[in-house]
């Protein structure tokens, strides 16, 4: 597309063309491909609503498939045949549960034997609230309401009085369906338990066959991947709880509450309900202390356990085992939390975290559900270098800087500066490039990127090695800028790293004319000259202003350096024909470099940082 010559003032200009963008062909299958996808998924979700009734029982079944499968490969070690193996497990499994379940219920049973014994504690309690409802905010609430409703009986019309209508209690045949429909549904899940664990094998063969033999090798990766996530999750969960209702149990034992191994027992139980469970679980005895208890001090120390245990567990242990042995981020796990719940009430709360790992596996294996393992996977987002971009974008500099703190307590600080600054500087100067940002706001940014640069703390090893450092005797080194402040700022981060070397960076004006580099070298001669880039592009100016160096200083060793532009052989290659006596694609690389170049002699060890720019003064 050409441009129109304009006549402006009596002057005729060439306007830049009017580029009209051009929808790409692939829009609209993208676009229709969004839809299947969403479709697909609201589909999905209402076969998962209406279906529940079998579905539940099948994840159930799988639910406790994953967590006896390990059990019966450890019995089948014994050379026991897998059919026996798997009987074996489930009857001691299903022997253990009935023994729990009996002993609760014979406790409960005792429980209500003895609440006679503590009417007159009870009444007591009552009495106590009553005193505190009379004459206070209560009571006077209470009174405005009857006023008001008074009032409003009075205004409204007078008839006749409605006649009462007695609803006569239901047959008892009405609750045959609510017993039986749980009894139905656990003997449904004990059969598919057994049978999925006889036929595992067989099992695993068709998903792999549902999925294509072509892609064998990633299905069973992805089948053996969340077999190890929800074995390691239910196992971490079940030393958690375990852990949980043993505290719990102790504490109230301790305290002097009757039924306390039951009771902690009910709360490892009810704390495989997530976020909810905990606080059931504490209800039981909250109530019962209420019941046997005089006053109101030990109750409230029950509150105050199950308060300080809670805490404990959910913010120092899981934090440590819980949420990495899933592989779902603890967001992620709200969310599947609150989804499953609404879908399949208390039984989806309880398979929550299970079925969202189910979910973000799989989500690897089916086309256009990626987004799903990115948003609810608890690997990082992205790299620490594109947060720290992102971050600048923003104009978050506390952020940022934040981004370059915690990387610096793992690591060196050339490290830091090649891995987070020096590819964030390149970008930058890309999206400039691109029109992505504006003149001011990449100005902005390079000022940004200078203060975090000057601020940046020392890294482990510099931290350590700065305790008892002599004072520096500074060597005279030269830098120059292969383009604009962005290289410069690639030559900040230079400085810093030598500085503990004893030698101080002084930077040539960035931006301007290749004379006015060549003054500034000459201006005081150096013992070398680094010529820096920071990302692609510039390689002409580079190549030109290595050239100009070597005629001006033909004894000084020149390095010419490309930082942030990736480790690739390119990049080398490329810098190889400057002319430089050496190359450098990294910061850590360069600094090694120079110190190799510059004589013995001129080498002071040192670790305070302190960089000399262009026009200050350089301590001697």
């Amino acid at each position: 597309m050409k441009g129109r010559a304009v006549r402006v003032g009596g002057a005729a200009r060439l306007t830049r063309p009017r580029v009209v963008a051009e929808r790409p062909r692939g829009e609209p299958l993208q676009a229709l491909y969004r839809f299947i996808v969403f479709a697909g998924i609201t589909l999905g979700v209402a076969c998962l609503y209406w279906a529940r009734i079998v579905l539940i029982p099948i994840a159930l079944a799988m639910l406790g498939t994953f967590l006896l499968s390990p059990l019966v490969s450890q019995v089948q070690r014994t050379r026991l045949p897998r059919i026996p193996a798997v009987i074996l497990v489930v009857t001691l499994a299903l022997a253990l549960a009935t023994g729990l379940g009996w002993a609760l219920l014979s406790q409960v049973t005792s429980f209500a034997d003895d609440l006679p014994k503590y009417r007159q504690t009870i009444t007591r309690k009552i009495n106590d609230l009553q005193k505190m409802r009379h004459g206070g905010t209560f009571e006077q609430v209470e009174n405005t309401a009857k006023d008001v409703l008074k009032q409003i009986d009075k205004g409204g019309p007078q008839g006749e009085k409605p006649v009462p209508v007695v609803v006569s209690q239901p047959s008892p045949l009405w609750q045959i369906p609510n017993v039986v429909h749980p009894l139905t549904t656990a003997f449904m899940v004990l059969v598919l338990v057994i049978f999925m664990l006889i036929q595992q094998r067989e099992l695993i063969g068709r998903i792999i066959r549902l999925f294509g033999y072509e892609r064998m090798a990633a299905t069973t990766r992805l089948l053996d991947e969340a077999g190890t996530r929800i074995s390691r999750y239910l196992l971490t969960q079940s030393i958690i709880n375990g852990s949980f209702g043993l505290g719990i149990g102790i504490g109230l034992a301790v305290i002097g509450l009757p039924f306390a191994l039951a009771l902690g027992s009910l709360a490892a139980v009810l704390r495989f309900l997530p976020y909810v469970g905990p606080w059931l679980a504490a209800l039981v005895p909250l109530v019962l202390s209420l019941a046997v208890f005089d006053g109101w001090t030990r109750p409230l120390l029950i509150l105050g356990l199950f308060v300080v245990t809670e805490l404990t567990v959910a913010f120092v242990i899981e934090p440590l085992l819980y949420g990495r042995s899933a592989g779902v981020s603890a967001i992620a796990l709200l969310v599947g939390a609150a989804f499953w719940t609404w879908l399949w009430g208390p039984i989806g709360l309880a398979l929550a975290t299970p079925l969202t790992v189910c979910l973000v596996v799989g989500a690897r294996a089916v086309a256009g559900l990626e987004f799903i393992e990115v948003l609810m996977s608890d690997d990082p987002p992205v790299e620490p270098c594109l947060t720290f971009y992102q971050r600048l974008l923003a104009g978050d500099a506390r952020e940022a800087a934040a981004v370059i703190a915690e990387t610096a307590h793992r690591v060196s600080l050339e490290e830091v500066f090649d891995a987070i600054v020096a590819p964030a500087i390149a970008r930058a100067r890309l999206d400039r490039e691109s029109d992505q940002l504006t003149r001011e706001e990449y100005a902005h940014m390079l000022e940004m990127i200078r203060e975090l640069i000057e601020e940046a703390p020392l890294g482990k090893s510099e931290e350590e090695a700065a305790a008892d450092a002599p004072t520096p005797v500074l060597t005279q080194i030269a830098g120059c800028a292969a383009r604009d402040e962005a290289d410069g700022l690639g030559l900040l981060m230079l400085g810093r790293l030598l500085a503990r070397d004893g030698c101080a960076l002084h930077i040539a004006p960035a931006g301007g004319l290749v004379g006015e580099a060549l003054a500034a070298v000459d201006a005081a001669p150096p013992a070398l000259v680094c010529v820096a880039a920071v990302g692609n592009g510039g390689r002409r100016r580079m190549r030109h202003l290595v050239k100009r160096l070597r005629q001006s200083q033909p004894d000084t060793p020149i390095l010419a350096g490309r930082w942030g532009a990736g480790n690739t052989a390119d990049t080398r290659a490329d810098l190889a024909t400057t002319g430089a006596d050496d190359v450098a694609i990294s910061l850590a690389e360069a600094r090694t470099e120079i110190l190799r170049l510059l004589p013995p002699d001129d080498i002071k060890p040192a670790t305070p940082y302190a960089v000399a720019r262009a026009g200050t003064e350089v301590p001697s």
